[in-house]
């Protein structure tokens, strides 16, 4: 129970801090969750091979139509 308000502490400070111009702790906490849904996607991707290749193919295509232009 103290780490959950521990962290709701730091997500309120940070919001704070950020509206007096320090963006640091928002930085964190956008990394925090950015880490978090990288490890979700990737584990999706293992449990379902074929959303792997569908994925596989939408890049590449991104990738060919945007390097066209």
């Amino acid at each position: 129970m103290h780490i959950l308000t521990l962290i709701i502490i730091f997500v309120i400070a940070s919001i704070g801090a950020a509206c007096k111009g320090d963006f640091s702790g928002v930085a964190v906490i956008g990394k925090f969750v950015g880490v978090i849904a990288l490890l979700i996607c990737v584990g999706l991707l293992f449990c379902y091979p074929l959303l792997a290749i569908i994925v596989g193919a939408v890049v590449a295509t991104v990738v060919i139509c945007s390097s066209s232009k």
